[in-house]
């Protein structure tokens, strides 16, 4: 018997007192950590990293698989509410009528969105999205994509946004505007003079969000444009830029357009210019 196990049957309280001194001194990388801390902290852990990197793409799957078919309404609010930011995770909205009635299924499409988007796998997803037959699934996985602000999901839109194809051309410059990439400001100004009007209207939005006030005289140039639609989204976006050298485009809109949303906008950009 040794010294330490004659102590604890001579004096059981001291003994246990040790004890949780001990454990309170435990050193903490002596715990258990979670799957994702540990994967974070490249301990070898592959087969829980396997299976949470399954999990997450395969919620991400079932998320994309939700909207496809959606019509253009319930689309248009899908992606305003992924361009918002979705407030998942804050734990109020579990308790919701619609969500509390809802299935695990539809929780676990979701809660792993407060997480981040920065899982491989879910990027690996989210890319393949961008070139889906279907028009809402590439608008969510372009914005998901957008609002995860990584280098991978980055990288992935601008491939997007140089393919040269129209349809998954579109969808990144929606979810480009949501990073801070400079390095789409070139292409998208390119984009600027396309015979499209959606496209060049869609550049000239993107550009504003981005705040690239490199993109100033292209934008201003573009105030001239033939379509209602690219006047006022190359008004808005310079609006956005807040740069004093697109007063006199601004103040020529204002003055001169014959239409009225375009006049609207022009006025809203030259009151963000001091």
């Amino acid at each position: 018997m040794n010294t330490i196990t004659r102590f604890a049957r001579r004096h059981p309280t001291g003994a246990a007192a040790m004890a949780g001194l001990a454990l309170f001194a435990l050193p903490a990388t002596l715990l258990p950590r979670s799957p994702r801390q540990s994967a974070g902290r490249g301990d070898a852990v592959p087969a829980v990293a396997t299976a949470a990197a399954a999990a997450d793409s395969g919620s991400a799957r079932a998320l994309l698989a939700s909207v496809r078919g959606a019509n253009p309404t319930l689309c248009a609010l899908a992606s305003a509410a992924v361009g918002n930011g979705w407030p998942w995770g804050s734990g109020d909205e579990e308790d919701a009528p619609a969500l509390a009635r809802s299935g695990d299924d539809v929780r676990s499409a979701l809660s792993w969105l407060s997480d981040g988007i920065d899982s491989p796998s879910v990027i690996a997803e989210l890319r393949g999205g961008l070139g889906d037959p279907d028009a809402c699934v590439r608008r969510i996985s372009a914005l998901l994509l957008g609002r995860g602000r990584t280098q991978a999901g980055a990288d992935a839109l601008l491939e997007a946004l140089t393919s040269g194809d129209p349809a998954r051309r579109d969808a990144a410059i929606l979810g480009i505007a949501h990073t801070e990439e400079r390095r789409a400001v070139a292409p998208l100004v390119g984009m600027l003079t396309d015979r499209d009007p959606e496209v060049r209207g869609g550049a000239a939005w993107a550009l504003g969000h981005l705040e690239s006030r490199e993109a100033t005289p292209a934008l201003s140039r573009l105030t001239g444009d033939g379509e209602p639609r690219v006047r006022r989204a190359a008004a808005r976006a310079l609006g956005r830029l807040e740069e004093p050298a697109a007063i006199p485009a601004l103040t020529q809109l204002l003055a001169r357009d014959p239409d009225a949303g375009v006049r609207r906008a022009a006025a809203w950009a030259l009151g963000k210019i001091e």
